[in-house]
């Protein structure tokens, strides 16, 4: 059996599918430690993990920016979640990564695609067991297929990308690729010789939390990236229906909205004018989850159902439509039941998601984080009257069906066997694949 280490950035979209890999892995028989923020504590005990706790460092919070065009405010934003999420916490994501691994050998080390405290551990050039970067979100990889990552645009076939992809790397965030590189160099390790969203390149192999139906195709993707099919959520006992359980079977049109459990200090964005548009129709009846927000959502109309957290498997086999800010892993549980879905969303990755949905086919992008009563009861509609929208989201259904995530996962691990800094004979060493030795998309 192997002994792995399972480190997570401390943001609930990324730990939770984390532990759910480690516990898998430790139900296998393996022995398997986490390393997340100290709050995560009682989530790994529950799945029976030992967790080693990262240094206290400033929450990561949302971040959005309210001015300009579409376009500008994107790059400001990610430009603020670069600085606060992927290069902030790497020094000290490093020094907690560099203790647990002196601790004990561990024969492979899974980190998620924000954990950047990887970085040096692959830039150094000393001795370490692999490493696995698991793709909590979207493919960031460069591709001249695709846009720049974090734009929120949609690929045109037979387009080059190539030029704007180099404009984004050399001028729109030469100061921050600058910034990882001085980071890195502090530490002893070299400079990162690859573009800072291009990081999980060096990794020994890029586990994709998705199917490629879900993702644009990509005739440059690296050998390293394995499609898993989406992590479901942490094995839990069923819950208890909650006592209106019986008015979702009265026949009517469910539709479920959400902010998830990140983004959601303010349900204005979406919670509240979702229940404005949909309130007085006699047709819906609409539940919403508020994520164990602090803030208050106020007067519900007679037609909604509200709880903190909502049980998936119970609940969407009933939905007819799911209106989400874009959590990766709350839009693939609803693909995964073949939900259409409407996207609001304009911080970290959620344009991105947002894009995909509609890229897809399976959804509406609704391009914006606070999108009006108006904009919404219309997308309801749209969504609700197309029925190609739903066959889109069952076509996706189909492929994570045939998806097997945590088998895929251990077979990985397999490959490697227990000896450390043992590369799988058919991937390219890391120089190839960062000089451009890549191989078309499945």
């Amino acid at each position: 059996m192997g002994r792995y280490l399972v480190a997570a950035s401390p943001i609930p979209g990324h730990v939770l599918p984390m532990i759910t890999v480690a516990g898998a892995l430790r139900q296998r028989g393996h022995r398997v430690r986490m390393l997340s923020g100290a709050a995560f504590r009682d989530t790994a005990t529950d799945q029976n993990l030992l967790l080693s706790a990262l240094p206290a460092e400033p929450a990561i919070r949302p971040t959005t920016s309210r001015h300009g065009p579409r376009v500008v405010r994107r790059w400001r934003t990610g430009r603020a979640e670069l600085r606060s999420a992927f290069l902030a916490p790497l020094a000290a994501q490093y020094a907690a990564l560099v203790t647990e691994l002196g601790r004990a050998d561990y024969d492979a080390v899974l980190v998620d695609s924000m954990f950047t405290g990887a970085i040096p551990l692959l830039v150094s050039g000393g001795a370490r067991p692999p490493v696995l970067v698991c793709g909590v979100g979207p493919l960031t990889l460069c591709s001249t297929d695709c846009p720049p990552f974090g734009v929120g645009w949609q690929p045109v076939a037979g387009r080059d990308y190539s030029a704007m992809n180099t404009f984004v790397r050399q001028v729109l965030f030469r100061a921050d690729q600058a910034r990882l590189d001085a980071a890195i160099r502090q530490l002893g390790a070299g400079s990162a010789s690859v573009f800072l969203l291009d990081w999980p390149v060096l990794a020994d192999r890029l586990l994709q939390f998705s199917v490629p139906g879900f993702e644009y195709p990509r005739r440059d993707l690296p050998h390293s990236v394995v499609f898993t099919g989406p992590i479901p959520g942490p094995a839990v006992a069923e819950t208890a229906l909650p006592p209106w359980w019986d008015a979702l079977m009265t026949g009517k049109r469910i539709i479920h909205v959400t902010q998830g459990t990140w983004d959601n200090g303010d349900l204005g964005h979406l919670l509240r004018p979702t229940l404005a548009a949909l309130g007085r129709r006699s047709d819906l009846v609409v539940v919403a989850s508020t994520g164990g927000s602090r803030d208050r959502l106020g007067p519900l109309p007679a037609n909604a159902y509200v709880r903190k957290y909502v049980s998936y498997p119970q609940l969407l086999p009933h939905v007819d439509v799911m209106i989400t800010n874009g959590g990766y892993g709350g839009v693939q549980q609803a693909l995964s039941y073949g939900v259409p879905l409407i996207v609001a969303g304009e911080n970290a990755d959620k344009p991105e998601i947002a894009a995909r949905v509609a890229y897809t086919g399976s959804g509406i992008d609704l391009r914006r984080a606070r999108p009006s009563s108006a904009v919404i009861a219309s997308a309801v509609d749209q969504v609700l009257g197309d029925k190609r929208f739903r066959i889109a989201a069952q076509r996706i259904a189909a492929e994570i069906s045939r998806s097997s995530p945590f088998d895929t996962i251990a077979a990985v691990l397999e490959e490697f066997g227990a000896t450390p800094a043992v590369r799988h004979r058919d991937c390219p060493p890391v120089s190839d694949i960062a000089a451009g030795r890549q191989r078309n998309s499945p």
